[in-house]
């Protein structure tokens, strides 16, 4: 099952209310959670986005879930190869160098999958 943005926000104001309703003496929203994780992106983005000019870019750790690291990929230069399919000769493009997002699931996520993945498949 995919989980909508509207789901995400719904069981994210339910968490939010359960945890810190009582202390606040307010009753999140799914308008107030939509809102919390729409601020929350540029933070993240912004944190991992920081030491790009260095070639091994900083990472953001984001709790039980896992960290957000950014890959550095070099550029490659243009070069002759053989098409498979119909056996010519052809030269490949030069490709730019790029960063590209990765995301490294923490221990306490794998475990809880393979506990969940266990016990549906007895």
């Amino acid at each position: 099952m995919t989980v909508t943005k509207t789901q995400l926000a719904q069981a994210y104001s339910e968490a939010l209310t359960d945890e810190l309703g009582a202390e606040w003496e307010y009753e999140f929203s799914r308008r107030d959670a939509a809102k919390f994780m729409e601020i929350l992106w540029p933070v993240v983005s912004d944190l991992a986005l920081q030491d790009t000019k260095k070639r091994t870019p900083g990472s953001v750790p984001l709790g039980h879930l896992g960290r957000l690291k950014m890959r550095y990929k070099a550029p490659t230069k243009s070069r002759k190869g053989t098409n498979p399919f119909t056996g010519e000769m052809m030269t490949f493009k030069a490709k730019p160098a790029t960063l590209q997002p990765r995301f490294t699931p923490a221990k306490a996520l794998k475990d809880q999958a393979a506990k969940h993945f266990r016990s549906k498949m007895r």
